[in-house]
């Protein structure tokens, strides 16, 4: 970010100063949440949270250089230096809001945003790849998509770089349009809208309506990318009044991906009937990703070539659809999280996969489905017991529906197991594994199956050792 002055600060954030404003004031060049990780001549904004309050490290955060703090109150006995330009707000995560479009708005970069139920991570991650080749830019780290993440990806961004990508995420309504509000996309992108965070956004339509807020935060001059294979989504951004442009799989898109081929190096597919496109990520719905990714490749007036040899040389995000080699086996790690339309899309993926003598599924429980959680586990326990897979393992309270609704389908009670937690499963489960197979790995982020895919791992490599002695 460009370095801020003091008075700036409290204009972009408001609140009341504790003491005078130092005569040898300093620029303030970052922004830093974290007492452990300071940065010199930056301000600390001292967030509160269920396990954790940073106001009680005010003074670490001064001796690592800070010289201005963003607080809710000082600690009784505290004394903050002199030369420590102190600011008292009602909320610090309101003021990190305020500060993050104030730094947003000096930017000269072209700022992306990626909302959407389903892959936010991976769209991201090909916008990057699309156009990093011929312009410069930056994206958020990980999944930083919330009130926090957000305003952490857009401080330490180059304001003279070309563009910045980021990712919009919600579980609860109200949370998309001050994020949009905060980072003023110049391009928006909703990847789509599927049963996720039920428990805060109640129904589908409530997640496209939340989803849509991403328009709030964009002028009449944007571009609004949405995929059009959803009607209900489309028309529930029909009020914006910029320009909007539509991808997906129907002919009926701006941009539609047809003869769509996967296998385990990638998607392939023909951009609107009449230009193969090659992505080495796993999964039919890659292509409809990588559509969004070439609407904001053309966007930034990139030639078509550019984008495509970008796009060529693509990579993913961890732990979703990673298909990795483990001695005799391969693993299809997908542990990072999941929803329905996750876990179908996984299930959809095995079955076009050209490796593995037998196909094994590992799914544990979908989170924050609230009223229709019974219902979507059920569904997701159908799909695996209708041939995609040879055994199944379910791991989690709400994936024993999984398994009583692959049994109900047609799969032998002698293919299907549950265990309780990751724990188990991964004391047992590896066992089970042999020589050949390919195993899916797929749950939401509580379920911490990242532990059985470790455990498989580990095991394989002693099966092999020993083999080998």
């Amino acid at each position: 970010m460009r370095p801020i002055t003091l008075q700036q600060l409290r204009q972009a954030v408001g609140g009341k100063p504790l003491c005078v404003l130092p005569e040898d004031a300093s620029t303030v060049d970052a922004v830093c949440t974290d007492s452990r990780m300071m940065q010199k001549r930056s301000v600390f904004i001292a967030l509160r949270g269920e396990r954790f309050d940073a106001h009680e490290h005010l003074l670490q955060a001064v001796n690592g250089g800070a010289v201005a703090l963003v607080v809710e109150r000082v600690p009784e006995g505290v004394v903050v230096p002199a030369e420590v330009y102190v600011l008292q707000v009602a909320d610090t995560y309101a003021a990190m809001g305020k500060l993050a479009k104030f730094v947003r708005l000096q930017m000269k970069s072209k700022v992306i945003a990626v909302a959407g139920s389903n892959g936010k991570t991976g769209t991201k991650l090909l916008i990057h790849a699309a156009l990093c080749g011929r312009l410069r830019g930056s994206i958020s780290p990980k999944s930083f998509n919330n009130n926090v993440g957000v305003p952490l990806t857009i401080f330490p961004a180059d304001p003279a770089q070309d563009y910045l990508v980021l990712e919009v995420g919600t579980n609860h309504h109200g949370e998309i349009a001050p994020l949009a509000e905060m980072s003023q996309p110049d391009i928006a992108v909703i990847t789509n809208a599927g049963a996720e965070h039920l428990e805060g956004l109640d129904d589908i339509r409530g997640v496209r309506l939340e989803n849509a807020a991403i328009t709030q935060g964009m002028g009449p001059k944007g571009l609004l990318i949405v995929n059009g294979d959803d009607a209900e989504l489309v028309a529930a951004v029909s009020h914006y009044q910029g320009k909007r442009l539509t991808f997906g799989f129907g002919d009926h898109n701006d941009l539609f991906a047809a003869d769509v081929q996967c296998d385990d190096t990638g998607v392939r597919f023909m951009l609107n009937g009449n230009r193969e496109v090659f992505v080495p990520l796993l999964g039919r719905h890659t292509a409809a990703n990588a559509l969004a990714a070439i609407a904001v490749g053309r966007r930034l007036g990139l030639p078509e070539e550019a984008i495509f040899e970008g796009l060529r040389h693509a990579t993913g995000p961890d732990m979703r659809l990673q298909l990795k080699a483990v001695h005799d086996i391969h693993i299809l790690n997908d542990a990072y999280n999941a929803n329905p339309n996750s876990m179908r899309a996984a299930l959809e993926t095995v079955a076009t996969l050209n490796v593995g003598r037998r196909r094994i599924a590992v799914l544990g429980d979908m989170r924050e489905l609230g009223r229709s959680s019974e219902r979507y586990h059920k569904e997701i326990g159908e799909l695996a017991g209708s041939g995609i897979v040879d055994w199944l393992a379910c791991v989690g309270e709400q994936s024993k529906l999984m398994a009583e609704a692959a049994v109900a389908s047609g799969m032998s009670p002698a293919a299907v197991v549950h265990y309780d937690t990751a724990e188990q499963a991964a004391a047992d489960l590896p066992n089970h594994v042999q020589s050949g197979d390919l195993v899916l790995i797929k749950a939401s982020r509580g379920i911490r199956l990242e532990k059985v895919a470790q455990a498989i791992e580990a095991f394989r490599c002693q099966v092999n050792v020993r083999a080998a002695v």
